[in-house]
């Protein structure tokens, strides 16, 4: 029979507690660096209000950073975490605040791969392909213009919209990248019919700049 005070459970209770104290420190230490991702999550929250610009969500994320490096200095282990955050930051930062200037542009990983998705989707079902990998690639930026929902009407309608000048301009980046996506493919798969064309490109133009110089 057991004493009293004595029950199996709460030995084993007493036993489990004694085990998680000395992994108290370092729980509350994964807390507090958790909610320093909480809080930049707040920070980068393009809902919250009031309505934000790619301006003030960079300067509060900067100074959230700052202030965090400040107060890890006195844990090593939290200092080496906030300087981790800190250039993680700095490293994708060039690009990590232009959502909140441009509607519609995907601000995480998760909605651009959803949103890149919708376009493989819909080419799909525009040409009956199951691989639009190449479409992808060949038109880039341009391949999130495509909207197979859009009837004709509308499309001509969104056009007639569409400054001349800007629309020529655009064509000819179009062009250029047509261009660079063909000589990557020769390259990879002619390779030395390319490098023959190259070397002859190269040997007529050493040739014109020596007749010119005689």
């Amino acid at each position: 029979m057991s004493k009293k005070g004595d029950h199996k459970l709460l030995r084993r209770l007493l036993a489990l507690t004694k085990r998680r104290l000395p992994f108290a420190a370092r729980v509350e230490r994964y807390r507090r660096q958790r909610q320093w991702l909480i809080d930049l999550e707040h920070l980068l929250d393009p809902e919250r209000e009031p309505p934000k610009s790619s301006a003030s969500v960079r300067q509060a994320v900067a100074d959230y950073l700052s202030d965090l490096i400040t107060r890890s200095t006195h844990d090593a282990e939290d200092q080496q975490v906030a300087e981790h955050i800190y250039q993680s930051f700095r490293s994708f930062g060039w690009g990590l605040f232009t959502c909140y200037d441009v509607p519609g542009l995907p601000r995480t990983n998760n909605e651009l791969e959803r949103f890149i998705r919708q376009i493989r989707m819909g080419h799909r079902r525009v040409t009956g392909r199951k691989n639009v990998h190449d479409f992808i690639i060949r038109y880039g930026a341009y391949a999130a213009l495509v909207d197979p929902s859009e009837s004709l009407d509308q499309l001509l309608e969104r056009l007639a919209e569409v400054d001349q000048n800007a629309f020529l301009k655009e064509r000819n980046r179009l062009r250029l990248t047509l261009l660079d996506e063909a000589k990557a493919h020769r390259f990879r798969y002619h390779q030395p019919d390319y490098l023959a064309e190259l070397e002859a490109r190269w040997e007529a133009a050493v040739a014109q700049a020596k007749s010119q110089v005689v």
